[in-house]
């Protein structure tokens, strides 16, 4: 009997629990954010029936850092000292614990340029009094207020980063099944297809849990058939797996299951395709007759 009202079928919704700790095969390592769960008990559907598929809840820590292997690099060129790779450990930094890794990183190789910030307007300014300083590369762009089209930046003695500071981290973590083909439009991606089944908003500190409910019915058509396993991943704003250190998760998963329909028209649309046939099968009629009768004048007049 159904069980949902999004479900019309014989066949009962299912629920599933999906524990990271549980996973079969963990992809990534320590970052645990990229597993594959296989089922025991496969899920199927009959040729004429869908499945929907729905994440209803999810505890997630927010274990990640607002920096991490993805956004810790900086190039820095100066025009005494040349080029400076710099990289930042991974870890969770405010601004003066930033700016202090940078100018560590600057020391360490005897370059005199500095990194500074400035409370007031919340941006970051590297300068030399010595020597131009030119920001060649970075992955830190929304970290340092470097939007990614104000990289190179023209060689000075000093640059003031254009736009404010943002060591606030991902805001959104993208829970995805991988092998499914749920299709949701994703800007993060120019608009492309993925299989996003939820962007859950981070809406709590470092070393909370997300608790996250579905408040309203938000369930995929898939076109698969059979599922056997799933591949769940972890995103964050840049599609960019999330790094947890080692800390698990879970999510819960419903699927539902529903009676594929034949398309149906709108009786205008009908008719007014009707009319537009009609239409051109007596323009057709109207042209060969006149052809037809221009021929005849031709044949009359010889």
């Amino acid at each position: 009997m159904p069980t949902h009202n999004l479900n019309d079928t014989h066949i009962g919704s299912v629920s599933i629990y999906l524990d990271s700790s549980k996973a079969d095969v963990v992809m990534n390592g320590t970052g645990n954010s990229n597993v594959i769960f296989y089922l025991e008990n496969v899920i199927k559907c009959p040729p004429d029936t869908h499945i929907l598929m729905g994440l209803t809840a999810c505890q997630i820590p927010v274990s990640f850092y607002n920096i991490n292997n993805n956004n810790n690099t900086l190039t820095l060129v100066g025009s005494l000292n040349g080029t400076t790779n710099i990289i930042i450990p991974p870890k969770n930094y405010n601004t003066e614990t930033l700016v202090k890794a940078i100018n560590a990183e600057l020391l360490a190789v005897g370059n005199n340029i500095t990194c500074s910030f400035d409370e007031s307007s919340y941006k970051f300014t590297f300068s030399s009094l010595a020597q131009t300083v030119q920001i060649t590369a970075t992955k830190m762009n929304k970290e340092l207020g470097l939007p990614p089209n104000s990289v190179p930046t023209l060689p000075a003695y000093s640059f003031t980063c254009p736009t404010m500071v943002n060591l606030s981290g991902t805001d959104s973590v993208y829970v995805m099944m991988n092998n499914l083909s749920i299709e949701s439009l994703d800007s993060r991606s120019g608009g492309d297809l993925n299989g996003v089944l939820s962007k859950v908003d981070v809406c709590c500190g470092f070393g909370d849990y997300i608790e996250f409910q579905q408040t309203e019915n938000q369930f995929y058509l898939i076109a698969d058939t059979t599922v056997n396993h799933f591949n769940v991943s972890l995103t964050d704003t840049n599609i960019d797996l999330l790094d947890m250190n080692g800390i698990d998760w879970s999510i819960s998963v419903c699927v539902h299951f529903s009676k594929k329909r034949l398309p149906t028209m709108v009786n205008d649309y009908l008719l007014d395709e009707t009319k537009e046939r009609e239409n051109e099968i007596v323009e057709k009629a109207l042209a060969a007759k006149a052809q037809k009768s221009k021929k005849q004048k031709t044949k009359s007049l010889k």
